[in-house]
C-alpha cells in the first residue's frame, strides 16, 4: 500500500503515516519543493522518496493521496487532478473558489474527475487555522474515494451545518448555505432578473449621469471561524467611497439623470440589493457580470428604503427576516453616526 503526500514541510505527515498507520517508509512518496523541508523529511527516514516534480508520479499508483498543496492561482487544482489520476483515495485541503463557479477549463476537469468519486466537502475559514496567512476565500477539505455513487456531504465548519448534494452542480454559487429558505429566495431573485438586472447599467462611462463605486469592494479576510468574510463584503461601495467623482478609465453605472443616480445609490445600500450581490460574489471584484446578474433592477424614480424595496418585490415576512439576518448591517452604522 503506497501513500502520496503533497507538502510535508516538517515531516509530521510522514511520521504519522509510519508510526500510526503502518506505512513502510519506502512506500511513501512526498512532493516537496523546498530543499529545507527535504532535510526534515529525511530525518524521519532516508527511505522516503522525495520529489519536487509533480509529474514524476504520473505512472505510479497510490492507495492514498493526502496533503496541503500550493495555493497560488489554480496550482492546487493541478495537484488535485494529479492525485485523482494516480490515487484510489484523495484527501486534500485547498482553496474552495472553484466549487462556486465553473468558468475555467481546469475547474471543469477537476469536477469531471471527481464525478462518482467525491464523498465530502468541508468548508472552513483558513485564516484563524493557519496563523500568519491570509485567504480571500474559504478553504475546503476535499475527500474522494475510488468509487462513490451516493450523495456528497457538504459540511460548513463555520456553522456546524451539514447538507447533501447529488452533484457539484448543486453547490451554492457563493459563500452561503443551501438551506431551503436560502435556495427559495435565490430562485425568486433569478425569476426577477430574467429580463433585466443591475448589470445592464454597468460598463464604460457613456456620458451623462453616473454612479461609480470602486472597482473592488469588501474584505474576505475574517479571523472569525464562524464567518467567511467581513461585514462589508456584500456591498457595492464603502461608506466613505467617492462614487460621484468620475474616473474615466474605470467602469461605472450609467443612468439618465442625477435623480436616477441618487435612486440607484439608495437601492444599492439596501439589504435586498446586497442579497442579490451575495448570490455569486466570491471575491472583491465589484463589476463582474456574474456577480451582478441576479441583482434586480427596480424603477429609479424614487428613494428606496429597506421596507419599500421589500414591499415593491412582494417579499414575504419570512423572506424579509431571512435576508435581514443573512446580510450584515453596514450602512445602518453610517446613519447612526
Amino acid at each position: 500500500m503506497k501513500l502520496l503526500i503533497f507538502g510535508d514541510p516538517s515531516g509530521l505527515h510522514s511520521l504519522y503515516a509510519i508510526k500510526r498507520q503502518g506505512y513502510a517508509p519506502e512506500d511513501i512518496t512526498v512532493w516537496e519543493n523546498d530543499s529545507r523541508h527535504h532535510y526534515a523529511i529525511k530525518q524521519i527516514s532516508d527511505r522516503i522518496h522525495i520529489t519536487s516534480d509533480l509529474h514524476s508520479v504520473d505512472l505510479m499508483h497510490f492507495a492514498w493521496n493526502i496533503g496541503n498543496p500550493p495555493y497560488l492561482g489554480n496550482l492546487h487544482l493541478e495537484f488535485l487532478i494529479q492525485g485523482l489520476k494516480t490515487s484510489d483515495n484523495v484527501c486534500l485541503t485547498h482553496p474552495a473558489g472553484w466549487l462556486f463557479r465553473n468558468s475555467q477549463k481546469i475547474e471543469k476537469e477537476a469536477k469531471r474527475l471527481l464525478k462518482n468519486r467525491l464523498q465530502s466537502i468541508t468548508l472552513y475559514n483558513g485564516n484563524p487555522v493557519f496563523k500568519g496567512t491570509e485567504f480571500d476565500c474559504p478553504l475546503t477539505i476535499t475527500k474522494a474515494a475510488e468509487s462513490h455513487d451516493g450523495p456528497i456531504e457538504v459540511f460548513y465548519k463555520s456553522s456546524g451545518n451539514k447538507y447533501y448534494v447529488n452533484d457539484l452542480s448543486e453547490m451554492p454559487t457563493g459563500f452561503w448555505e443551501p438551506n431551503d429558505m436560502h435556495l427559495s429566495i435565490v430562485e425568486r431573485y433569478k425569476q426577477l432578473t430574467e429580463s433585466s438586472c443591475i448589470g445592464n447599467l454597468a460598463g464604460k462611462y457613456t456620458g451623462g449621469s453616473f454612479v461609480q463605486p470602486p472597482r473592488t469592494c469588501g474584505h474576505a479576510l475574517s479571523k472569525d471561524p464562524a464567518k467567511f468574510c467581513t461585514n462589508d463584503f456584500y456591498t457595492f461601495f464603502y461608506r466613505k467611497s467617492d462614487i460621484w467623482t468620475l474616473k474615466p478609465k474605470e467602469p461605472c453605472y450609467n443612468v439618465n439623470s442625477t435623480e436616477e443616480a441618487e435612486s440607484l445609490v439608495s437601492y444599492m445600500k439596501t439589504k435586498f440589493a446586497r442579497f442579490g450581490l451575495s448570490i455569486h460574489k466570491i471575491s472583491r471584484d465589484s463589476y463582474l457580470r456574474r456577480y451582478l446578474s441576479n441583482v434586480p433592477l427596480p424603477p429609479l424614480d424614487r428613494q428606496w428604503t429597506e421596507q419599500s424595496i421589500m414591499e415593491f418585490y412582494s417579499m414575504t415576512p419570512d423572506q424579509v427576516d431571512y435576508i435581514n439576518s443573512f446580510i450584515p448591517d453596514y450602512y445602518e452604522q453610517e446613519q447612526a453616526q
